[in-house]
Formats: C-alpha cells, sequence, structure tokens
C-alpha cells in the first residue's frame, strides 16, 4: 500500500496564470465509482460495523472520514480497484469494479509495518520457493496467532506474488500521478460461520492483505462492506 508515499509527498500548490484570464483546472478524479473525490467524506453505517464486533481483531477507524488520496490500480479484463485512502488514520477504502459495476467493497486498516533492512530479511517474504507472500497459509497477530488462507490462487502449493501497479491522485488538480509497485498476496480466515459454505449470510471473514513496496512490508486487516453500507458526503 501507500501510506509512506503519501505521507512522504508534500502537497505544492501551483499558480499557473496566464494573462488576465485562466482556464480552470480540470479535476483528475471525476467519474470515480460511488461518486468519490479527494476531499470528500466516506461514511460506514454503524450498524454494519457493530456486525464485527467481538469477530475481528482490528479496530475500525472513525467515520465519516475524508478521502486524502485515491489510488488506482488496473486488474486486467476490465476491472479495476480503487483505494480511498482515508485522512488521520492508516485505512482504505477499497472498490473493485468490473466494466465500471461495482463487484467488491473493503475496509482494510494497517496493522504492521516493517523495514527490512538486509537482503537476508527480503529473502523471508519474496523467496519464490518460501517466502511468506505467496504461501498458502500464514500465521498472524500479537496476542494471539490465527490462520490465514490464502484468497487468491487457492491450493496447497507456493504462489508467486501478484504484481500490482498503483496511480495515485495526491491532488485532485495534478495530471502526474504518484506510481508504486507491489508485491502483494491476499489471505483470509473465517472469523464466523460456516468456513465450507462461502453463502452462509452469518459468515464473515477476516482478510490479510501483506504487500511489498518501496522500502516497505505492510500487513492490512481487512472485511467486507455491502455497497449500500457506503455513503460518499
Amino acid at each position: 500500500m501507500s501510506f509512506h508515499i503519501i505521507r512522504a509527498v508534500a502537497k505544492k500548490k501551483v499558480k499557473a496564470a496566464t494573462g488576465i484570464f485562466r482556464k480552470k483546472p480540470k479535476r483528475v478524479d471525476e467519474n470515480l465509482p460511488l461518486g468519490v473525490k479527494i476531499g470528500r467524506m466516506i461514511d460506514v453505517d454503524a450498524a454494519a460495523l457493530l456486525t464485527f464486533h467481538g469477530l475481528i481483531h482490528f479496530s475500525f477507524p472513525s467515520f465519516p472520514a475524508t478521502v486524502e488520496a485515491i489510488g488506482k490500480i488496473d486488474l486486467g479484463e476490465g476491472a479495476m480497484a480503487y483505494r480511498c485512502y482515508l485522512q488521520g488514520t492508516q485505512s482504505f477504502v477499497q472498490i473493485v469494479t468490473e466494466r465500471d459495476e461495482v463487484v467488491e467493497c473493503r475496509l482494510y486498516v494497517l496493522d504492521r509495518d516493517i523495514y527490512p533492512a538486509t537482503e537476508e530479511v527480503w529473502e523471508l517474504w519474496l523467496n519464490p520457493e518460501d517466502g511468506i507472500i505467496g504461501c498458502s497459509e500464514v500465521l498472524h497477530g500479537d496476542t494471539e496467532e490465527l490462520s490465514y488462507i490464502r484468497e487468491w490462487m487457492d491450493g496447497d502449493y507456493q504462489a508467486e506474488p501478484v504484481l500490482l501497479h498503483e496511480q495515485i491522485i495526491n491532488d485532485p488538480y495534478d495530471e502526474n500521478l504518484l506510481e508504486e509497485s507491489q508485491h502483494t498476496m491476499a489471505y483470509f480466515r473465517v472469523a464466523h460461520g460456516d468456513p465450507h459454505n462461502p453463502d452462509d449470510p452469518e459468515r464473515v471473514d477476516e482478510y490479510l492483505l501483506v504487500s511489498a513496496g518501496e522500502g516497505v512490508v505492510e500487513m492490512y486487516l481487512g472485511v467486507d462492506l455491502m455497497e449500500d453500507e457506503i455513503t460518499v458526503i
């Protein structure tokens, strides 16, 4: 993910007046799903968040929260992921679309970030034979280690991390977007309900997103949200 990049980049205000008249600048965060834009606020239904109480191992940010940056990831075959980074938090709401239709919404909260200092430590995460990012199952947790199963490319084998390229809108009027590449893998555990039935209406999954970016490994915990549980203000 990109909080370390977003925080490191100072916002620049450039005045580009030419003569008396100046063309009104065009926003680069238009036509995004649910109407999200930098500076708008995202609210999540409080009752929906209460359904996770006692089942997950992380705390939610306070809502409503202002969108301070938006990441765009082309997933291929008409699918896009939009990450709405929430100001004053280490959280983002991810909206996935397929051919402009919303198919998935998740809230992710940073649980841990690690800055490997040596090549040997990086090997623990990205070794193609037995690295953590890509293995079929990982253990994660502080007071209690919990088992998370690989969500992408299921199966009992070592998978290659997914290379994602994220373009980050940090300024709604700046066409020069920040860019970051990440080696990523997604995992999940069944926190409640039938682990063998993904359609169980009582089922609650907790997700673990592990990503190696520019000098940092970030581990996010997340949950699914319904589209109608999210309001953009």
